[in-house]
């Protein structure tokens, strides 16, 4: 589905506009403003009554890997990896400025929002042992499918890069040797509770093997407790030369953020402490 509209910056604007265009009602005039101020969101109700979700972003260009992840992840994922039904989408370019390209997604709406509102956790949140249960399955099932030969979360050259960011490493053997499918952004503002979903799939593709495990670990560290179940839940993907190359690759794109966004600038000094013990 393509639908022409003004060009950006007024994504509020865009954002009602095609709720309409996709016969959806908006259930809010203020939806939600993003990262970067690239991305709306707010709940809608659907053309057959139901609670939507809807959520739109723009990005310099309207085809590629980022473009087309959500549908080929509606495709290629099955049951055991729990996510929002995707129910439309619609992509299009601005009229006024061609720089700019747009998408929309509406979903399902989930019972239960995110875990955290960043991508960082700082307070413990109650789960279930059937949610662990239930993640660790899910991480297992996306590693199960076939790579795509389009897709990359990151490829060997990043890797091979590490020490440009961490310069400790250098010397290092930081050859990948198991590549396997991702999510690519498993982190506690993508997923929810009551029930397990997780959310954003714009990104998902071949990482190095517990690459998921590794970035969900190295953004649960502000909370000591929750970062040791996760490395319980997750050793056999993070306790192997694989795993702990993995999480390299992911305090590497930390560090990196941290120069540019308070978030990960807060983070920055756990991860300088975890990674003096994989040092």
């Amino acid at each position: 589905m393509s639908l022409l509209i003004p060009s950006l910056p007024d994504l509020d604007s865009h954002w009602l506009r095609v709720a309409h265009h996709l016969g959806a009602r908006p259930d809010t005039a203020d939806p939600h403003p993003g990262s970067g101020g690239h991305t709306r969101s707010g709940p809608v109700t659907t053309a057959d009554g139901g609670p939507g979700w809807l959520r739109i972003w723009c990005a310099p260009r309207s085809d590629g890997a980022v473009w087309e992840g959500p549908a080929l992840a509606a495709h290629l994922f099955d049951e055991h990896v729990p996510r929002p039904t995707l129910l439309a989408e619609a992509t299009w370019d601005g009229e006024d400025d061609d720089r700019w390209a747009v998408q929309a997604h509406l979903y399902e709406r989930l019972p239960a929002p995110p875990l955290s509102p960043g991508p960082a956790l700082h307070q413990a949140p109650d789960l279930p042992e059937q949610w662990w249960e239930d993640l660790a399955g899910a991480v297992a099932s996306i590693g199960g499918v076939p790579p795509h030969p389009e897709r990359r979360v990151l490829d060997q050259g990043y890797v091979h890069r590490i020490p440009d960011v961490l310069p400790e490493f250098a010397g290092e053997d930081l050859t990948v040797g198991h590549w396997e499918t991702a999510h690519g952004d498993l982190h506690w503002a993508n997923l929810t509770a009551a029930p397990l979903r997780i959310i954003d799939w714009e990104g998902w593709g071949t990482a190095p093997a517990g690459f998921d495990a590794a970035l969900l670990y190295l953004y649960s560290l502000p909370v000591p407790e929750v970062a040791r179940r996760v490395h319980a839940e997750f050793a056999a993907l993070l306790d192997t030369p694989a795993g702990r190359l993995a999480r390299l690759a992911v305090a590497a794109e930390i560090v990196q953020a941290a120069e540019h966004d308070d978030a990960h600038a807060r983070l920055e000094p756990h991860v300088r402490r975890h990674l003096a013990h994989l040092l």
